[in-house]
């Protein structure tokens, strides 16, 4: 995982490449991700998915139970760690700092 990366770098994403980063972690990481973030940036990751995904995970999000902030790191960590990984394989556009030179 590159340092340079992190959680609010999804809000780079256009909607398919969310997508695809959330495709690849449970329903469970992705909750506990969205939890431990700002209702703000939450909105920002959630009008880029299709309206009924949107409003599926929302509901999920409000009704789910306090999350430590230890799930919370490692959900978010993942969710960087498929970033990268998918970045770097060409199977979302973004670019990784990491593996940019200068």
């Amino acid at each position: 995982m590159s340092d340079l990366v992190d959680f609010e770098d999804l809000g780079l994403l256009d909607g398919g490449d969310l997508r695809a980063v959330f495709g690849q972690v449970t329903l469970d990481q992705v909750l506990a991700a969205l939890v431990g973030t700002t209702v703000g940036f939450r909105r920002q990751l959630l009008t880029k998915l299709p309206i009924a995904s949107a409003s599926q995970l929302e509901a999920q999000i409000t009704d789910h139970g306090p999350v430590s902030f230890g799930t919370v790191q490692s959900a978010q960590r993942e969710l960087v760690e498929v970033l990268c990984r998918l970045s770097r394989g060409g199977q979302v556009a973004f670019d990784d700092p990491a593996d940019m030179v200068a």
